[in-house]
């Protein structure tokens, strides 16, 4: 199951509370931008800027924020929003239809809610974001995924196991064996 606290934010922030939305949208930019950075790759990267996505993100999701249903997990919500804006972003870099007179930044296209403005600034602030970014990266690819789906969309070890075909066992020894060798890359890092 998601972190209760993701869900309580949540429901708070639907029922109007600013504070929890700042909050939400704070652990949200937190988990996302290593997440995005992880996804985009380095051929992406030098297509767009990882806080670039993460704004687009977050815009959308605020904007969307009453649409999630009962049930779904938030942060895997989260999660699918940055997958469709980088899948849209390697389509368009795969089109290579890249017209400079169309371009504009994203702040001139539409105006950014505070909420989004804060949580972004939160995020790129954060120093660790780069270092913990690296240490995901240098995972085996399946510790990566289950790193993502554990820590990033919050899903519960049954959850995963059900999804990759897996013991929830497994998932947890996966899990642990990943966490260690974060750690690890962490320590060496510092």
């Amino acid at each position: 199951m998601e972190s209760g606290l993701t869900v309580q934010l949540f429901e708070e922030a639907r029922a109007g509370s600013s504070d929890a939305l700042d909050a939400l949208y704070r652990r949200a930019a937190a988990k996302l931008l290593p997440l995005i950075r992880l996804r985009l790759g380095r051929t992406l990267r030098s297509e767009a800027e990882s806080r670039d996505i993460l704004q687009s993100v977050l815009l959308k999701s605020f904007q969307k924020l009453d649409q999630v249903q009962e049930g779904a997990s938030v942060m895997g919500w989260f999660v699918t929003i940055a997958e469709n804006e980088i899948r849209d972003l390697a389509d368009y870099a795969t089109r290579q239809r890249r017209d400079v007179a169309m371009r504009r930044p994203l702040d001139a296209a539409t105006e950014v809610p505070a909420v989004v403005r804060q949580a972004l600034s939160q995020a790129i602030l954060n120093e660790d974001t780069s270092r913990l970014e690296a240490a995901i990266a240098a995972l085996p690819h399946a510790q990566r995924e289950m790193v993502v789906l554990r820590s990033f969309e919050e899903l519960s070890f049954p959850e995963i196991a059900a999804r990759l075909d897996k013991s929830p066992d497994a998932c947890r020894m996966l899990f642990a064996r990943a966490m260690t060798a974060m750690t690890l890359h962490l320590r060496a890092a510092h």
